[in-house]
């Protein structure tokens, strides 16, 4: 079987985080007999073929100079088209480039399905290609694509591609409800993205972080990007209360991203410069490790001004796989991953005083502790391996193919 993988976001180069989830789905999906070929958008200084552990990779342009392409990677294309006028202004061109690309390799290569990531612009171009050549598009929802596009042109396009769509699948139940909110369809399939359980483990390689860090107590990590709906404002303005009970304690932000300014002038204004420490992005191959110096993980998203939240909170599972307890918001599809008490603690949204409490019990009850980390452990290896989740897909696949 043939599969054709539609993308705004795929790894530029190893270790690189963007659309990594998509990567390692087609890396299992291959372990398991199945023909990937992947259609990305191209970065300045990328190959535009490629083959990268068996995955035949296309990486299309859509502007030149090539070096000026803004529209995918760094915060993300919805904010990149927020942001930045010529992001805006690239997006026609980037939606035709990625529908001549999608054509002439479903044609050539004797596609059997298309799998379209984010319903746009990636499941429209699906649909487009799949009417076109007869081939059935299966998309997949991830939260963003629903959650954050509340304009009604862009409301009727997202309904029209799910109900076009020969399958449609979700990242978790919340997502899921949204999807049949706006387009009336009810077969949805839910399909998590997963975690790597090999790949994130405990690791014992952490002393010279540590050193480096200027880490000698108790650690709060989060990672993700430095983006509004993640609530990270709302982590720093819990870390005083912590502070005064754990005074030792650092909180360590990974990623980077439009509201680090903010957040370090939060910080400043608050008084705890040297308690918050931006680490900006690392590779891939490093987050074990920062999972592992850490005590708790937490993800305090909510639910901004455009609607946009979690869809679901990949990183919650990576920390759950390396031996973390972890905190999130009930929002979105964290619900999903934790169930308060049993494998990790829900926080209200918005409120760091509740956030300060829920991480300062995690670091004075070790027996909490010790039995979300179990909990977690078993629910991530069970539930959300790669593994089980190419599995669901290749199923889903297949079924498709025989409808």
């Amino acid at each position: 079987m043939k599969v054709c993988m539609l993308t705004s976001s795929f790894p530029r180069f190893k270790g690189d985080p963007a659309g990594i989830f998509i990567y390692n789905l087609c890396l299992q999906l291959i372990r398991k007999g199945v023909d990937i070929e992947v259609i990305a958008p191209h970065h300045h200084g990328c190959e535009f073929l490629e083959n990268r552990d068996g995955i035949k990779i296309h990486r299309f342009p859509y502007f030149y100079p090539f070096k000026y392409q803004r529209l995918s990677y760094g915060a993300g294309t919805l904010q990149n088209v927020r942001q930045s006028v010529p992001a805006m202004v690239q997006l026609p061109f980037f939606i035709i480039a990625e529908i001549l690309y999608s054509l002439w390799r479903i044609k050539r290569g004797k596609t059997d399905v298309i799998h379209a990531h984010w319903s746009m612009p990636q499941g429209l171009i699906g649909v487009f290609c799949g009417y076109l050549s007869g081939v059935p598009c299966v998309t997949t929802i991830h939260g963003s694509d629903i959650y954050g596009l509340k304009l009604p042109l862009i409301n009727a396009l997202n309904a029209k591609v799910i109900q076009c769509s020969d399958v449609c699948t979700a990242n978790s139940k919340p997502t899921a409800r949204a999807i049949r909110e706006i387009s009336g369809r009810e077969d949805i399939e839910i399909v998590p993205m997963g975690i790597d359980p090999n790949f994130f483990k405990r690791s014992s390689e952490v002393r010279d972080l540590r050193k480096r860090l200027g880490v000698g107590g108790k650690a709060i990590l989060f990672i993700g990007r430095l983006i509004d709906w993640k609530g990270t404002e709302y982590l720093i303005k819990a870390l005083p209360k912590i502070l005064e009970t754990y005074p030792g304690t650092k909180l360590l932000l990974v990623g980077s991203g439009p509201q680090k300014r903010r957040l370090v002038t939060l910080s400043r204004s608050l008084g705890i410069t040297n308690t918050v420490l931006f680490i900006g992005e690392v590779g891939q191959e490093e987050l074990p490790k920062f999972y592992s110096l850490a005590t708790v993980f937490v993800l305090p998203s909510i639910v901004n001004d455009k609607g946009e939240t979690e869809g679901l909170g990949v990183v919650l599972l990576e920390a759950m796989a390396c031996g973390l307890p972890v905190i999130g918001s009930n929002v979105g599809g964290i619900p999903d991953i934790i169930s308060d008490g049993e494998t990790g603690l829900l926080a209200t949204p918005k409120d760091p005083d509740d956030l300060a409490r829920k991480i300062i019990r995690l670091l004075s009850d070790e027996t909490l502790r010790k039995s979300l980390i179990e909990n977690g452990l078993n629910l991530v290896r069970n539930n959300f391996s790669w593994d089980v989740i190419a599995d669901e897909f290749e199923m889903l696949y297949r079924n498709t193919v025989a409808l």
